[in-house]
Order: C-alpha cells, then sequence, then structure tokens
C-alpha cells in the first residue's frame, strides 16, 4: 500500500495564539475621530535645511495620493479633542498611519516623530490650559522604500507615492494595549527554539487558556487575560534561564546612504526628539547617540530641539557617546584624518557638553585598521565598540567579544565586539541569541545587546521599552540589565585582568569591495587629505610673513573632508545622489584649498621633509608629455635646484627638454636584442618589443604587459609570467554588490583585445613613453594603457586612460613576480603590515583582497618589487604575488557605479634591500604629495628621520602643533631645536621636553610657542636623531 502524507486541517495550538494576537493589535484604537482641517505642500529639499516650494498649500483629504519619490511635504491642520476625552482619565493621541518619516509640532512645540514604527503622539503634554482645540504642522519625508520594514501594517502603505490614510485623533484599550506587549512577549519565546521546549509548550497552553477569557468583539475581558498571565506564566519559575545581558539603547544613523546627507538633518532630529518623548514617559530610560557632527546639525537647525537635549545629557538620560566626528570609514581615510575625526568631534563634546566621551563607537564599519588603537588612545578613549566581525564575517567566526586590542605600536585599547546586530528590537528571542553566541561567558561580565531601529536613525520605541519591563518575569531568559553605554564599558571592561588580548588588524571578511568601488571618490579623498597638509603647513609658514592663519576655513574644509570619509560615502556603498553630492563637496573643498594655497612664482616648494630622490613632473606647456591631461616634462628634482632635507624650495627649469633619447634602446625579438632606431613603430609577428633602459631589458606583450623585466643593476629577473597585466573578470557578489567581492571572481573572466599594439609615441633625454589602446568585450569599454620608463629613475610608470561602460566587471593589473616571499607588505598611512600570502589556514584564504595605502612590496631579503599608487586601495593577496584592484562596476545601490572616464597612474618600484632599506615609504609620499608654486621658505628644522604628518595652529591658537610619525619600525631619541611641550592628539599639553623618544610606528605630537613659531627660534638648526 502505497504511503499517503497526512495534511493537518486543524490550526495548531501555536497558530491558533498568533491569530487572536492579530485580533488584539486591531483592538487597541478603541475609537478614531477623524481631523479634516488639513493642508499640503509639496517641497524639494535642496539644503541641509533649505526648500524649494513646489506647489503651494492645498486641501489634503483621506485617501488622496501624497509625497514623490524620496520627497519632501509639509502638512499643517486644526484638530479638537472630542468631548468624551476632556477628562483627566482619558488619554488623547494624535494618530497617523505612515510609512514615511514625520517630524510633528503640537501647538508649536516639538511633540514627537512619525514612522513605519510609530504611529501615534500623546496629546495631553502640548495642549493649552483649558483649551481643547490645536493645531499642528508636520514635516514629512518619504523614502520610496523604508529603513525599517517590519510593521505589516504599514509595509502596505510604502511606496514613490502614498496614500493618506487619515489622520485622527485616537482613544487606546489600555488593558488591551497591555495585553498585547504580554503576548508580543510571550509569542516570541513561544516561537524561538533557544529557549526549553517545555517550558515555550508550557506558554502557548496557558497563552491560549488567557486569550479564552477576552470577547473579540467587545474586547471585554482583557484585564482578566493579564490577570491569568501574571498568575499562571510569570509567576512559574519551575525553569530557570542562565546568563547576564547589558541593554544599551542606541540607534544606528547614516548620514548617507539610501538617502543624501541632507536628509540626515532631519532623520536626525526626528530620532533625538523621538527618544527624548520616551524618556519623557519612561524616566528610567537611557539612550546612547554617536556622532558629534549630528549633534551640530542639531543645534545648528534645532536650537530649541538641542535646549532640551543639554537637559537630558545633564540628567543622565541622554548620552553622548562615540568620540569620532562622523561614524567614518577606518580602511581608507590615512592616519591623521582619523586623527582629525576624534580632534574635531572630542573638542565639539567639550564645547558642548563639557564632557570628553572616552568610546569610539562604530558598529557598523567595515573593518578596522591596524592603526586605530594609538589614536584611539591618544585621544582620550579608552574602549572600542564595533559589531561587524562578529556577525558578518563569511569564513571565520572572530575568537572574541570583548578583549583587549594591541595596535601597530603596541598600544592597547578595550575593544567590545557583540555577538549580535547593532539593530535589534528588544526580543526575549534575540537577547537569548546573543547571550549564546558570546564567548566570554566566564571572564568578560555581561555582554551587550543594542536595541532600538536604525540605519536612518529612529531608535527606541514604546513598545520596546514595555517588553523589557517585563523581562524580569520570564525566568528562562537571561537576566537583563538596562544602562548606559558608559556604564556597561567601565563595569564590564575596565580593569577587566581576563580580557584576552587581539594584536592585529580587524580584517572583515566580507565588504571586500569597498576597497575599489568607486574609485573617483577614493583617489580625490586621497589627493585632498595631503592637500590640506600642505595648506595647513604653508599657512604656518605665512604667518611669519605677518598673514593671519586660516584657522575657521581649515577646519571647514577638514570637516568636509571627514563627512564625506563616512563609511558609507567613500567606501561607494550608497545610492547616485550621495556620490554627485560628494564629488561636488570634493570639488569645492579643492577650488578652496587652491584658493588657499595661491600657487604663483618661480618656483616649487618641497612640503615634505627631506630631499626628493625621485623623478618629478613639471607641468609645463612646452613639455612633449601628457599626463593626466596635462602637458609637461619629467625631471631629477635637484636639477640646478634647492632641494634641502627640511620642507623648503625647489626650483623650476624652463621646460626646454635635451631631445637626445640615446639612453633608450628597442628591438623586437624574444631575446631583446638591442637595434639602433629608437622610431620602429610596427609590432612584428612572432617577436616581443623589447626595450633596454640604463635599468632594465623590458620584454613586453602587445597589451602592456610586462613578459620579463631585467634588472640589469641586481642581475635579476623581476617578471614570472603575467606582470602589469589586465586581467577583466566577472563580479557577481550578490545583494551586497558595491560591497563585496566574492573568493571565486576568477571564475570567469573575458579577454582585453588589442586595438592598437603597444608601441613608443615620445622620448627625450629624461623619459620615454609607450602607449597600447585596448577594449573590451563588444566594444562597450575604452582603455589606453601608458608606461613611462626613465632615465635616471628606476620607477616604471604606468598611467590607464578609461572610458568605463561596463556592468558586473572588476578589473585588476595582475602582479606574478620572480620572488620567493611568503609576505606581502602594505603600507597603513601610518607604518605596515605584514600579510602571509600562503593559505595555509581558512584565516589567511580568507584575506583574498585587503586593504592598502599608498604601496605594496613583495620581495626578498635583498631586493622586491614595490607598487606605488595615487589612489588605489584594493590589493589581491597572490602566492606569487599580487593584484591591483583597479575598476568595478556594480549596480546596486546605485546603477551608475564607477561609469565614465577615469585617468590613474601607478609606480612599479624594483629595488634592492628590503622595503624599508630601500625607502619605498618615502618614495611613495614622494609619488602622492606634488610640489607647490610657493616663493616661500623652510621651517628651519626636518624632525629627520620622522615623516611630517601635519603642522597646524592649535585649536586654542596659542602653539604650533607638529604631528610626527615613525613608519619605518625604529626606536629612536631625537633632539628637538626648540622648546617644546608634549600634547595628546586632542592638544592637551602633558609636559615639556627639548629630547623626544619614540617607538616603532608611534605618533608623536609636540608643540612650540607661537611667539617662539615667529621669532624663527632655531630657525636653521635641524633636528639630531
Amino acid at each position: 500500500m502505497a504511503f499517503v502524507k497526512v495534511v493537518r486541517r486543524g490550526m495548531l495550538p501555536q497558530e491558533w495564539a498568533h491569530l487572536r494576537y492579530g485580533w488584539i493589535k486591531r483592538g487597541i484604537i478603541k475609537k478614531k475621530y477623524e481631523i479634516t482641517e488639513l493642508e499640503i505642500k509639496d517641497v524639494l529639499q535642496t539644503g541641509e535645511n533649505t526648500y524649494e516650494e513646489l506647489t503651494p498649500y492645498r486641501p489634503l483629504k483621506r485617501g488622496d495620493l501624497y509625497f514623490s519619490p524620496d520627497g519632501t511635504v509639509f502638512i499643517r491642520g486644526r484638530g479638537v479633542v472630542p468631548m468624551s476625552l476632556r477628562n483627566e482619565k482619558a488619554k488623547a493621541w494624535f494618530y497617523l498611519q505612515t510609512a514615511a518619516e514625520m517630524i510633528v509640532k503640537i501647538n508649536g512645540h516639538y511633540a514627537g516623530g512619525l514612522d513605519p514604527n510609530r504611529d501615534r503622539i500623546l496629546l495631553g503634554p502640548w495642549l493649552e490650559a483649558g483649551k481643547w482645540e490645536f493645531t499642528f504642522e508636520i514635516e514629512g519625508y518619504n523614502r520610496s522604500k523604508p529603513d525599517d520594514e517590519r510593521n505589516l501594517d504599514t509595509m502596505n502603505l510604502r511606496g514613490c507615492r502614498q496614500i493618506f490614510e487619515g489622520a485622527y485623533v485616537a482613544e487606546l484599550e489600555e488593558g488591551l494595549l497591555s495585553l498585547y506587549y504580554d503576548l508580543t512577549l510571550l509569542l516570541d519565546v513561544a516561537d524561538c527554539e533557544n529557549f526549553h521546549e517545555e517550558y515555550r509548550k508550557m506558554v502557548i497552553r496557558e497563552l491560549n487558556h488567557a486569550l479564552d477569557l477576552v470577547d473579540y468583539d467587545s474586547f471585554a475581558g482583557a484585564e482578566e487575560a493579564s490577570a491569568y498571565i501574571e498568575e499562571h506564566i510569570y509567576r512559574n519559575r519551575n525553569f530557570g534561564g542562565t546568563g547576564t545581558v547589558a541593554l544599551v539603547g542606541h540607534s544606528h544613523l547614516d548620514i548617507a546612504y539610501y538617502w543624501r546627507r541632507i536628509h540626515a538633518v532631519q532623520k536626525n532630529a526626528r530620532t533625538i526628539l523621538i527618544q527624548m518623548r520616551l524618556m519623557d514617559r519612561y524616566p528610567d530610560f537611557k539612550y546612547a547617540h554617536t556622532q558629534p557632527y549630528v549633534y551640530e546639525l542639531l543645534e545648528k537647525y534645532y536650537p530649541e530641539l538641542f535646549a532640551e537635549l543639554k537637559e537630558k545629557i545633564k540628567q543622565g538620560s541622554f548620552e553622548p557617546v562615540g568620540a569620532m566626528y562622523v561614524e567614518p570609514d577606518c580602511n581608507i581615510p590615512a592616519a591623521e584624518s582619523l586623527i582629525r575625526q576624534c580632534l574635531y568631534g572630542q573638542h565639539y563634546y567639550r564645547k558642548a557638553f563639557g564632557i570628553t566621551v572616552d568610546n569610539a563607537w562604530l558598529p557598523d564599519v567595515f573593518g578596522n585598521s591596524w592603526i586605530l588603537p594609538q589614536i584611539l588612545k591618544k585621544s582620550g578613549v579608552e574602549y572600542f565598540v564595533s559589531n561587524k566581525m562578529s556577525t558578518w564575517n563569511d569564513t571565520n567566526r572572530f575568537p572574541h567579544n570583548h578583549f583587549l586590542w594591541k595596535g601597530i605600536d603596541g598600544s592597547e585599547v578595550y575593544a567590545c565586539v557583540p555577538p549580535t546586530h547593532f539593530i535589534t528590537w528588544n526580543m526575549p528571542s534575540q537577547i537569548q541569541e546573543n547571550w549564546e553566541a558570546y564567548q566570554e561567558k566566564e571572564t568578560g561580565g555581561q555582554t551587550l545587546s543594542m536595541f532600538g531601529y536604525g540605519d536612518g536613525g529612529s531608535g527606541a520605541t514604546e513598545e520596546m521599552l514595555e517588553l523589557m519591563a517585563r523581562f524580569d518575569k520570564l525566568s528562562v531568559m537571561p537576566k537583563t540589565q538596562h544602562m548606559g553605554a558608559d556604564e556597561f564599558l567601565h563595569r564590564n571592561l575596565k580593569d577587566n585582568q581576563k580580557l584576552e588580548t587581539w594584536d592585529g588588524e580587524l580584517y572583515l571578511e566580507m565588504h571586500r569591495g569597498t576597497f575599489t568601488t568607486k574609485s573617483d571618490l577614493k583617489a580625490y579623498n586621497r589627493r585632498l587629505e595631503f592637500m590640506l597638509r600642505d595648506t595647513e603647513l604653508l599657512s604656518l609658514l605665512r604667518m611669519r610673513q605677518g598673514k593671519d592663519y586660516p584657522q575657521e576655513e581649515l577646519n571647514q574644509c577638514y570637516k568636509m573632508l571627514l563627512l564625506n570619509q563616512f563609511h558609507d560615502i567613500l567606501p561607494g556603498s550608497h545610492i547616485h545622489p550621495v556620490y554627485e553630492d560628494a564629488m561636488k563637496d570634493y570639488c569645492r573643498l579643492e577650488e578652496h584649498l587652491q584658493a588657499l594655497l595661491s600657487q604663483e612664482g618661480d618656483s616649487y616648494f618641497n612640503t615634505l621633509n627631506w630631499k626628493r630622490e625621485g623623478i618629478l613632473f613639471f607641468p609645463n606647456e612646452k613639455g612633449g608629455f601628457v599626463r593626466k591631461g596635462e602637458r609637461g616634462y619629467f625631471d631629477m628634482p635637484d636639477r640646478g635646484a634647492r632641494s634641502g632635507g627640511e620642507p623648503g624650495s625647489v626650483l623650476e627649469g624652463d621646460g626646454g627638454r635635451e631631445a637626445d633619447a640615446s639612453w633608450l634602446g628597442i628591438s623586437w625579438s624574444k631575446t631583446c636584442q638591442k637595434e639602433t632606431s629608437i622610431r620602429e613603430h610596427a609590432w612584428r609577428e612572432g617577436a616581443s618589443l623589447c626595450v633596454e633602459t640604463p635599468f632594465y631589458r623590458i620584454r613586453f606583450g602587445e597589451d602592456g604587459s610586462i613578459e620579463s623585466l631585467y634588472d640589469k643593476r641586481m642581475e635579476r629577473e623581476w617578471a614570472a609570467g603575467g606582470f602589469n597585466k589586465l586581467h577583466l573578470y566577472q563580479d557577481m557578489p550578490g545583494i551586497y554588490d558595491a560591497w563585496d567581492i566574492l573568493p571565486g571572481y576568477k571564475d570567469v573572466e573575458f579577454p582585453f583585445t588589442v586595438e592598437k599594439a603597444l608601441h613608443l609615441t615620445f622620448a627625450d633625454g629624461q623619459a620615454a613613453q609607450f602607449t597600447a589602446l585596448l577594449g573590451t568585450p563588444e566594444g562597450r569599454s575604452a582603455w589606453r594603457v601608458i608606461l613611462r620608463l626613465f632615465k635616471e629613475d628606476p620607477g616604471i610608470e604606468v598611467e590607464h586612460v578609461v572610458d568605463w561602460n561596463e556592468k558586473h566587471r572588476l578589473v585588476k593589473a595582475e602582479f606574478t613576480c620572480n620572488v620567493l616571499s611568503r609576505e606581502l607588505m602594505c603600507d597603513t598611512s601610518a607604518g605596515y603590515i605584514r600579510r602571509e600570502t600562503h593559505r595555509n589556514t581558512s584565516w589567511q584564504k580568507a584575506r583574498y583582497e585587503v586593504c592598502h595605502h599608498k604601496w605594496c612590496d613583495f620581495g626578498e631579503k635583498d631586493g622586491g618589487i614595490a607598487v606605488i599608487n595615487e589612489g588605489k586601495y584594493g590589493l589581491g593577496v597572490e602566492e606569487k604575488g599580487f593584484s591591483l584592484s583597479l575598476l568595478r562596476s556594480t549596480i546596486r545601490p546605485d546603477i551608475l557605479s564607477d561609469l565614465g572616464h577615469h585617468d590613474f597612474c601607478y609606480l612599479i618600484l624594483p629595488h634592492r634591500k628590503d622595503a624599508v632599506e630601500a625607502g619605498i615609504n618615502r618614495r611613495a609620499f614622494e609619488y602622492n604629495v606634488p610640489l607647490v608654486r610657493t616663493p616661500e621658505k623652510g621651517l628651519g628644522f626636518d624632525f629627520a628621520p620622522l615623516y611630517l604628518q601635519a603642522a597646524k595652529l592649535s585649536e586654542d591658537g596659542k602653539f604650533v602643533v607638529f604631528r610626527l610619525s615613525e613608519q619605518d619600525g625604529l626606536r629612536g631619541k631625537m633632539k628637538l631645536p626648540f622648546r617644546a611641550v608634549l600634547m595628546n592628539m586632542l592638544e592637551d599639553v602633558q609636559g615639556e621636553a627639548r629630547e623626544i623618544a619614540y617607538g616603532p610606528f608611534e605618533i608623536l605630537t609636540v608643540g612650540m610657542s607661537v611667539e617662539d613659531f615667529l621669532a624663527g627660534e632655531a630657525a636653521a638648526e635641524p633636528c639630531s636623531g
């Protein structure tokens, strides 16, 4: 007899409880009184708090379409509290269901916020004494896709346009609401397999008994049902839970992501307003809010709310956290940018609230550089909080939740990587999951569970607080305690001797594509970081000429750069309007800095604090080369010029170049025998283009790749196959398109076509240029490869000029090296990190794409290959070399991502000895920091062998601040040529010294009085190391 599957036709007890739970929810609104005096107008938000009126006010009634795609509306109206609610016991509510985000004022006061998770605001506190009429004003912003789609009642309202469901004065069934919260809590427990099975069965059984007491027409019996639950479930202590969990209210606020940065003004104000209104109703509620920048916005645009917020902070209910100005990406920004995040963030907190925050709160960043602990420690930060490594790794489970994080210089900070996501809605199942995933149960104290909706702000809800008040009644749950962020960190991490140490970067095994996506932003960011450095330095030097230091202008310029280093802007994980805003910001910033630099005169200024050695490109209309769209010539820096070891000037030549290119030899063969003619252009069948310089014999492929790179100085071959070889891969990472590069990205490769083979285009007495023209399949993209060889410099410059029109493609330049090494050295901007290239373990296999800064180096003890870039961060780790990620073309969340024209360069630099001894780091600075056309004289001292990372006026105007960075892993002492004060990175004076000691990779901050600086003390005296 055949098996017949039995299909259940009846309803399970759990399903029956859920069905009646839905009926209870629909009965919470006892009665609604529609407000009919409503008007609406559409506006276009044009700035942070500026609008262009699109329509005048018009009547608004239930059933009307309102909002435009990602648009803003202003609504105003008048309502009246009905007679039945005009007594002390009754509570009247302003009720409006929406999938938009709204800030509501009642009778001129900020009363609350509405969004997909909140549909009512208590009216009583805002009514005038003895008056029952009220006016209201609403500012609403509509995201076509709401941030939080967990409320089924509002999901059907979402869309580019919405149907207005009406505005009402409402009365609630308070007893039914309390029962609803009980059911929400208990059904979540019953549905969660992490809780004891017998307890869950008991909950469903007793819930159904309780729900039998309710009349679902009148909802009579709700109080009896609540009493039954209290007696038979909450008082049941036959089951015990384990663990202890700290609950911290928080809302993650992306200042730009699926919305433009201008919308963060209202998102932030709505979030803060909602949390303060919860504090009014729940006095024990505490909430932690990050990013000094958003507090600045509130102070500027909502001064009334800001004044109220300051009182909440004094009371201890509202807690500013996160020392950094915004929550930046922590891979791509250079060390000085991360320092300025702390400097400007902490100084704002001091000015606004009189506090210095001792934590960095970065829940959503995509990994963290090894340089960060030192920067945090010297910026007053002892505690670091970030979530991604514990919840998003795609290969390995990060082994700690509470630990000590040791930085590249040996500095340590306490670190908390909570075991679950930073956005939760405070459900028992989420708290239980947190405790079960917590890895320091025996040593780390309480585990941290953040609760509150986020990404676009919003935060905690009434429901979350009501559930939290019931947690102690559930014996099966871990013990919970609501507290502030500061209390949690100090109670569980401070002086905890049992914590283990993680020494290294916090590499996220996901979102590896963010090192490459939106390459224009990354290149612009790099250029502006160095431009700000130069502008501050030259502004100091001009003070000696009697000019004012533009402190406020420079601070605003820096803050604009820092804003655009936010972790969903600089990494490229955002919609196209965010990209357009960032590029406009960068353009304005560059123009402003150019004006401050005021480049003029007949000489160039070297802002680096050592003598340049590498070849330089000098813009000049007489030059025979075109580099990045600008005509000029190449020459060595000391050609008849001054180039001191301190920041100083380099005289410009006249642009006349020696035409003799006899230093260059060209042949067409497999053996690279030299021929006399350098003007041979034809690519000969079966032969390769061979070029000889004073440094190399090179055999090129017709696409510009290098088949052989023989070093005449070292008598060795560097290439072992595809070297500087372009590869075009299919790049389809799935839902996190802009974020990810998957490990199998090499599975599908598309060929480049050679439209015109590599050929000589120009040569003079110093440089020679070769060009190849390539195309992608179906001719979608045009790719020009330019290679430059030099007479007196061993560098090989590669320029790519690209018209990019691809979808889901990744281009890499791969370097397969004739080098035996198991490590790849990578610049971090404040030292280097050695990354293993073999794949013995899953940890090494997962790091197939990493972040680096100006250079990487693959070498042996006596020599290696360095590649120096000017704005590329993604790096593929290979066993026989590496690959530089050049361009991607993702479509989500920006279908136009990276499309268009690109022009970028990098320098291939074979060298003797290891990378440190060869001075690769210095050469990388030279490649990235251009000379400045200006007649200024130098500082008078050079700080050798440290890198002058920044020179600026202190925030209080009393000192000239020098930031010095040891970048080679060396220890030493330095005598200073002036009376110095030692500072932390917040510019707090911590002592005096004429000599400083430094350790490997240490960053030091010293100050010199403005008076001594202007007097030119020790102007000709060098530092001695």
